[in-house]
């Protein structure tokens, strides 16, 4: 199995929404592309809604760790260098899927990792697909 692999997803999870679509291009996380959104379900959806380009992405297997940056349109407004880390994992046909976040901190936090962590939100809806390099 070559190293690198692509994830996306879109869904809800218990009190957000969520869409991604993360590139990791080769054995380094850092060459990545892609990107992240998330609203809280209303009326915190109206204050809370978090996006930004994914830096970092590192698939292992059926599970992908990224992390982003918050950018502007961020709601609230995204302070200075801090990012957010997501994990997000397949379950495959006929399991469930679940996402996680750790966040946001500053981006210096990370030490410039982006191993997955513990995707601790069942998805209730949508999908998310994990492709390991091949």
């Amino acid at each position: 199995m070559s190293p690198g692999g692509t994830a996306h997803g879109t869904g809800t999870a218990p009190g957000l929404s969520f869409s991604f679509d993360v590139t990791e291009h080769g054995s380094d996380p850092h060459s990545a592309s892609g990107y992240f959104r998330a609203t809280l379900i209303q009326p915190a959806g109206t204050l809370i809604a978090p996006q930004g380009p994914a830096t970092c992405v590192d698939v292992r297997g059926d599970t992908v760790g990224f992390l982003y940056p918050l950018v502007d349109g961020t709601r609230p407004t995204a302070l200075p260098f801090a990012s957010i880390l997501i994990t997000a994992h397949d379950g495959g046909p006929g399991h469930k899927d679940s996402v996680g976040f750790v966040g946001p901190l500053p981006t210096a936090a990370f030490g410039g990792k982006c191993a997955p962590a513990i995707p601790f939100l069942p998805v209730t809806s949508g999908d998310v697909v994990v492709h390991p390099g091949s």
